[in-house]
């Protein structure tokens, strides 16, 4: 088994780092192959960088970093750093935060791992339910260590990858793992204005206010219930239900 890592908080990130150390523990016999941004690409979604050219630099056998996104990550390695040996599974993360409802559109973990769908790869994004630092890794690392190698052998849904956010907790104080679809969330006070030395105004975009829909069976609320939730997300984001409506109504001829 060959396993492409990935992320977005870039390659000398801790969630990175256990995702691969874990899968070493669990399964020496796999060959790991890492390419991940060289900075921090959070929130750059499924980005490409199209104006200037990218920096592919080695760290150590069968580590890549790229000056770029996730997804400029996994493109160069399907189609450059591992064409010759093209992985069997992509994994990206593990992020340092929750990536569920709407951030799913935003995260670059979502993004890197997506990509490797677009390739025809089974894909997982792995996310930290918790935006504290320092963060507590021990659930992620059993659920690396214990799960993820069981999902990996068996596949999935195909055409589907897999979204997962697993508390930052001891392993025992997680309830389980749920399959669920997203929530929705809404982020306020996105937008702060400032003004620099000279009065000229700058922007921040980051919103901390966040109020959740109480929806049962939903990724935010199981989440902070304490489960490990996973969600399926497709390729294909055609609202079926909506097209066929659009036909009924005024069918294309």
């Amino acid at each position: 088994m060959h396993v492409l890592l990935s992320n977005d908080d870039g390659v000398e990130a801790e969630g990175l780092r256990h995702l691969r150390e874990g899968l070493r523990v669990a399964r020496p016999d796999w060959r790991l192959s890492v390419v991940a941004p060289t900075t921090e690409q959070s929130a750059t979604s499924h980005a490409l960088t199209l104006t200037e050219p990218l920096r592919v630099r080695e760290h150590g056998e069968g580590v890549h970093s790229v000056s770029g996104t996730p997804t400029d990550c996994v493109l160069l390695a399907m189609n450059a750093i591992l064409v010759d040996d093209p992985p069997d599974v992509i994994v990206s993360g593990i992020n340092h935060g929750p990536n569920m409802g709407e951030d799913v559109h935003y995260s670059g973990t979502v993004a890197a791992a997506f990509e490797g769908r677009v390739f025809g790869l089974p894909a997982i994004a792995l996310s930290l339910a918790d935006r504290t630092a320092p963060f507590d890794w021990r659930a992620a690392d059993h659920f690396v260590e214990n799960t993820l190698p069981r999902w990996i052998e068996q596949g999935w849904a195909e055409g589907a990858l897999l979204n997962v956010n697993i508390p930052a907790s001891h392993p025992d104080e997680v309830r389980g793992i749920r399959g669920c679809r997203l929530g929705s969330r809404r982020y306020v006070d996105v937008v702060t204005r400032n003004e620099d030395p000279r009065g000229r105004a700058y922007y921040w975009i980051a919103g901390h206010h966040r109020t959740i829909e109480e929806q049962p069976d939903t990724d935010l609320v199981l989440s902070r219930e304490g489960w490990t939730t996973v969600t399926p997300l497709e390729v294909d984001q055609t609202d079926v239900d909506a097209l066929a409506t659009f036909l009924a109504r005024d069918p294309i001829r």
